[in-house]
This record gives C-alpha cells, sequence and structure tokens, in this order.
C-alpha cells in the first residue's frame, strides 16, 4: 500500500501545478455570485468514501455581521465550544462562552492578524497562562513565518501564491511539502496554513483573519522525511467553483474529510 501510494503521489506531483501560473485574486474572471463559508465539518474514519460514511463530526457555524465580519462561530456542543468575536479599532477579542478562553488578535491596517494571544483564564483548565504567536507576511498577505513566544516555529516558503513548504523549526526542522492540481481556490480556504501552527485551529484560520489562502486547491502533503506516509488530497467544488469537500487519504486508507457549505453574500 505504501508502494502504491508513494506512485501516486508522484503521478500528481507530475499532473499538479505548482501554482506556476496563478490567477489574479483582484480580476474579473470569476463574475457573478460571491460566497462565504457558512458551515466548516470534519470527521475522519478508515476507508470513508464520503462525509455521510462517518461515525461522528465536528461542525463549525458562523454568522456575520454588517459589515462582513465573523461574529460568532458554534460547534453547538456546550459554552466551551462557543465562540463570540468583539471588534475594536485593530483588536478582535474572540472569547469562549463559559468565560475561561480568550484569544486576543491584533491586526494590521489591512485587518490581517499580526498577532495571536492565547489566553486561559481558567486554573483548572491548563492555566491560567498566555502564549502569543506572532505572524509575517509577503505582500500577497500571505503568512511567511510564525513565532510563538520569542521561539520560531514556521519558515513558509511561497512560489506564485501558492504555500510549497513548511518547516517545523521546533522540530529539527522538519519540512512538509506540498502540491496542487488545477482548480482555483475560489474561496479562499486555508487547509494548508493551519497545519502550520495551533492555535489558530482550522475554524479560526477560516474566518479570513489570517490573510489569504493558496492560489489553487491542494493535491498533496507529505513530510520530506517521512514520503511513503504522505497522504492525496482530493477536492470537489460546486456550480460556483467553491470547494464543498477536502478528502485526505494517508496510506492504508485511513481519511480526512472537511465538509465546506457556503453562503451567497447579498
Amino acid at each position: 500500500m505504501k508502494k502504491y501510494l508513494f506512485v501516486l503521489m508522484a503521478a500528481l506531483a507530475v499532473t499538479a501545478v505548482s501554482c506556476d501560473k496563478p490567477g489574479d485574486e483582484n480580476n474579473d474572471e470569476n463574475k457573478g455570485p460571491k460566497f462565504r463559508i457558512k458551515t466548516l465539518s470534519y470527521c475522519e474514519g478508515q476507508d470513508l468514501a464520503k462525509a455521510e460514511d462517518a461515525e461522528w463530526a465536528d461542525t463549525w457555524y458562523y454568522s456575520y455581521d454588517d459589515q462582513g465580519r465573523v461574529i460568532d462561530v458554534d460547534r453547538k456542543d456546550g459554552p466551551k465550544k462557543h465562540w463570540v468575536f468583539t471588534y475594536e479599532d485593530k483588536k478582535v477579542t474572540v472569547a469562549r462562552e463559559d468565560g475561561k478562553h480568550n484569544y486576543v488578535l491584533t491586526l494590521n491596517d489591512k485587518g490581517v492578524c499580526t498577532s495571536i494571544m492565547d489566553d486561559v483564564l481558567d486554573p483548572d483548565e491548563w492555566g491560567p497562562y498566555q502564549e502569543t504567536a506572532v505572524f509575517e507576511y509577503d505582500e500577497t498577505l500571505r503568512p511567511t513565518k510564525i513565532t510563538k513566544e520569542g521561539e520560531l516555529r514556521s519558515i513558509i516558503t511561497l512560489r506564485d501564491n501558492c504555500l510549497v513548504s513548511w518547516t517545523k523549526e521546533k522540530d529539527n526542522g522538519r519540512k512538509r511539502t506540498f502540491t496542487y492540481n488545477t482548480t482555483k481556490n475560489i474561496g479562499d480556504l486555508h487547509a494548508i496554513y493551519s497545519e502550520a501552527i495551533d492555535p489558530p485551529a482550522r475554524w479560526m484560520y477560516e474566518t479570513g483573519l489570517f490573510g489569504h489562502g493558496p492560489a489553487y486547491l491542494p493535491a498533496t502533503s507529505v513530510w520530506e522525511d517521512d514520503m511513503e506516509n504522505g497522504s492525496t488530497i482530493t477536492c470537489e467544488v460546486d456550480a460556483n467553483g467553491y470547494c464543498t469537500s477536502e478528502k485526505k487519504v494517508f496510506p492504508g486508507g485511513w481519511t480526512e474529510i472537511f465538509s465546506i457549505t457556503w453562503e451567497e453574500i447579498k
């Protein structure tokens, strides 16, 4: 199975783009209605054909204000899974409903997060403590470097608006590489970036507060020192070109799926 996956990934690397000719995000090529994330669901299991076959799924529900900003993300599984956003100039406080955990984001002039403080208030929940991660971006507002508590965590290599590798500095410079298919990432999803550091987790990346995702949807993901255990990624898109499913398959058939629904921006 490992040998088969390695051959499959090699084939994908040939057919996948490396973002040598990305689309201009500011052009009028994709005319028509625009959409934003309504729900983001995650499930995993052995040999999943589709998300509906999973035994369980976590789902995040997004709500927005009149300015199009995320104001509420709720997993509807109690107060520990419900987050409320408060905006104040260049600061965003993301407060958990039970009042025991906050994130405090500092934004730049373009509304992109340059630092996030993980503020745990409950002494019985790994705290209290505070940790701060700092983000640097390129001119397209894509992350290039992430530092946490003064320690370099991730060096992100971009090529033509796609993240092609990120180096995990804390783990002896271990490097993860990515290839992409030819489908444009119209919905500006952040699957690749959300692997680089935690926090923020995937659900927070998809608020749009951490710059742009890659120009295309991903096809493979692999650690350079563990090539046989990489994953292949299949993305399905709807009639408007927005990704509705990211399916990641590992050797042996272990499968992870993110399902996305979208709502039209009026």
